[in-house]
């Protein structure tokens, strides 16, 4: 064999190695996806369960002890102590602005969100609900210089009204005729009172125990007693398969503490126990 031909053949053979190698290196196999831990599962193993809430201006809820702001007190945090005793677990909750709770638990920062989250069609397009554990009514608020001028939604229709941000408040306002711009939508529960005070808006529109918290002892506000729209409060969890368990051991609970006389004790303690409460089943003892 000539010189040239033999270098052609040596050349040709590493040639078909190293593509055959880079073949074999490239056909790796397509692993299949781990499975999705179940999150009741995962929140047994840890024997944590986080859960989402905002204590920013978020009374009678959530909110910082006025004698220790290191303090969080609140009705849905003894509710979230029943709960996890319940289920023998510690907790842990996570701060997040109200409106962005949801989205946190969509991103597993959290397990659960229990702040006041209202059972409606958008909220339940992104997670899934509990059954309901309060019954909320609106209420509107006005200052007390304004109360005879100022008696409905009707009276405010050209004036400006004060929300929280992400509220059904909103919705209910959108329904009956408001404008985007007649709404200042605020970050908490507080600012809203504060702003009517300071007249920057006309009046507020706010779940009845927020009312009542935030204006009912203050004499330069007046709540209307005549309250509307009402709705439920639930737990949420994620919207997905791997919640469905965590969702039926918080309804187990739920019932229980319906049904034993917990959840109206803390709802008395807290001032916001009514009728309303005994439609959901819920059982004074």
């Amino acid at each position: 064999m000539r010189k040239r031909e033999f270098f052609a053949c040596i050349l040709f053979l590493a040639a078909t190695v190293v593509l055959y190698s880079c073949g074999e290196k490239t056909s790796t196999k397509i692993e299949a996806p781990l499975p999705v831990e179940d999150t009741l599962a995962k929140i047994k193993r840890t024997g944590l369960l986080k859960w989402g809430a905002d204590s920013s201006g978020g009374a009678p809820y959530v909110f910082g002890d006025p004698k220790d702001v290191n303090h969080i007190i609140g009705f849905e945090v003894d509710m979230m102590e029943k709960i996890a005793a319940h289920l023998g677990l510690k907790t842990e909750r996570v701060q997040a602005e109200w409106a962005k709770l949801k989205e946190d638990l969509k991103d597993k920062r959290t397990d659960i969100v229990l702040n006041g989250i209202e059972i409606n069609d958008l909220n339940q397009s992104v997670v899934n609900f509990t059954q309901p554990y309060y019954k909320y009514e609106q209420q509107l608020s006005v200052r007390a210089a304004d109360k005879e001028k100022i008696k409905s939604l009707d009276d405010l229709k050209d004036k400006k009204v004060g929300i929280l941000d992400g509220t059904e408040s909103g919705n209910v306002l959108k329904r009956a005729g408001f404008k985007d711009e007649q709404i200042t939508i605020h970050p908490d529960s507080k600012t809203p009172y504060d702003n009517l005070k300071l007249k920057r808006i006309d009046g507020v529109v706010a779940e009845s125990i927020i009312a009542a918290y935030y204006a009912g002892k203050d004499a330069e506000i007046f709540n209307h007693p005549a309250t509307f729209a009402p709705g439920k409060y639930g737990i949420c969890v994620r919207k997905e398969q791997a919640s469905d368990t965590l969702l039926a051991e918080l309804d187990r609970v739920l019932k229980l503490m319906k049904e034993n006389g917990e959840l109206a004790a803390i709802y008395k303690q807290w001032n916001i126990m009514n009728d309303k409460q005994k439609e959901l089943g819920i059982v004074e003892k």
